[in-house]
């Protein structure tokens, strides 16, 4: 299967141009037109639970006079527990290069990182610097060739050891990327990476890794944004957007459709002259001509009441369809048919809200015995069995299965309480290739 074996920090959502500037912070890289100054973005999504669509995230950006991302404001409204809005800060020098990214959010997240950036004489990018509030640092290091185009960049963990290397080519127009990943344990290769670009715009990317190979197409509309991409694999999926623009050909509404899943996006632009065009209210005329829904008023999200289980871990919080429990070490692992004592790490959070529940995408980050492993899954069922114990099932696109189980009652495996259990179908294959399960008894 396609599983990229990467660090969290490189999946951010930062990347860099081919010239090594931090273009994705600029009005060019949004593919924004004029001078604008703001750009304030509501996404909304059908809550059934809450009989209509709600308003999910409010996304505020602001831009300088030389069209540099200066601040940010992002609030995600969830079903379970109230949100708190991250607020971020961009400073740059005299000559626009930006120097570093700073966190100012009332109340900072476990995982609330910062950037700096350096550069050499000729103002060209040659480092930057993951740097975490549990005092961890990641750091890219990059080379550039006499015209300032990036040609190569090495990238380290926070133990300093290479777990990925990138190499850039040009011809004309188009630019390739040619990246391998490597095991933090003895080095080897475990993924080689390719990506292609036409005019700035990603069109082709290769996936070949331990864990199976993908190839994914991208299409643009003629002005520049991305109508439909296409994913073949072990399983073909495709995206598709539609826009409506305004009169500078900004998008001011989008939809997105994703098999059954679709969401709706509405921004309001402001422009330096004053000026504003699109609108952040939601649109049922837009939504009715793209989707099919059994109401589309939009109605306040219908909130979902936490209860703890106080016969489990007090680090898992439960009801009857939801986990918030994120983070988890354990001792021993179940491979091969045999348990073996092997420390390590399980972490768990979900792409679209702050619980894990019926519905919800999960990236499963696991790192024990040297080796990191990154799984992308979607719960599938939940249920209570009629030992009281809490399971949930989940899935993903390769077919590959998890399950997460709470135990009603604190069990031992050996000299390790044994309270939640996550055991993977598929993922971790043995020579013959055969579907095998592996356990990890968390605590």
């Amino acid at each position: 299967m396609r599983q990229l074996l990467i660090l969290l920090w490189i999946t951010v959502g930062f990347y860099f141009n081919s010239f090594g500037q931090t273009e994705i912070y600029n009005l060019k890289s949004q593919n924004l037109h004029k001078n604008v100054r703001k750009v304030i973005s509501h996404y909304y999504g059908y809550d059934s639970y809450s009989g209509g669509f709600v308003k999910r995230s409010v996304d505020i950006k602001r831009y300088n006079n030389q069209g540099n991302l200066v601040e940010t404001y992002y609030l995600y409204n969830g079903s379970y527990s109230e949100s708190t809005p991250v607020k971020k800060l961009y400073n740059y020098n005299t000559e626009g290069l930006l120097l570093d990214t700073k966190d100012i959010s009332d109340k900072k997240g476990k995982y609330t990182n910062n950037f700096l950036f350096s550069y050499d004489k000729k103002n060209n990018l040659i480092k930057r610097e993951s740097l975490y509030k549990d005092g961890s640092k990641y750091f890219i290091q990059y080379s550039n060739d006499k015209r300032g185009n990036t040609v190569h960049q090495k990238e380290y963990n926070k133990s300093n050891n290479l777990i990925a290397e990138v190499n850039y080519t040009y011809k004309g127009s188009k630019k390739t990327t040619s990246r391998k990943s490597f095991s933090s344990k003895d080095g080897s290769i475990i993924g080689t990476y390719t990506t292609i670009f036409e005019d700035g715009n990603k069109t082709l990317y290769k996936s070949n890794s331990t864990y199976g190979n993908s190839t994914t197409t991208y299409k643009y509309d003629r002005k520049g944004n991305l109508l439909q991409s296409n994913s073949k694999g072990k399983t073909d999926t495709s995206i598709k957007y539609d826009y409506i623009y305004d009169k500078k050909d900004n998008w001011i509404k989008k939809h997105y459709r994703s098999g059954k899943y679709q969401y709706f996006y509405f921004r309001e632009i402001h422009f330096e002259n004053g000026d504003v065009t699109g609108s952040t209210n939601f649109d049922p005329k837009f939504v009715n001509g793209l989707g099919n829904f059994p109401n589309t008023d939009v109605v306040p999200l219908k909130k979902k009441t936490n209860t703890t289980n106080n016969n489990t871990s007090n680090n898992v919080e439960t009801n009857s369809s939801y986990i918030t429990s994120k983070f988890y070490n354990f001792n021993y692992v179940y491979s091969k048919q045999k348990v073996k004592k092997l420390s390590g790490t399980l972490k768990m959070s979900s792409t679209d809200g702050s619980v894990i529940k019926y519905g919800s995408n999960v990236d499963v980050n696991i790192k024990f015995n040297g080796e990191e492993f990154n799984l992308k899954m979607t719960v599938s069922s939940f249920k209570t069995t009629d030992k009281g114990n809490y399971e949930w099932k989940m899935k993903n696109k390769y077919n590959d299965s998890a399950l997460f189980r709470v135990y009603k009652t604190t069990k031992l495996l050996r000299d390790n309480p044994l309270t939640v259990s996550f055991n993977v179908n598929g993922f971790f294959k043995v020579v013959d290739q055969k579907n095998v399960t592996t356990g990890f008894y968390l605590k």
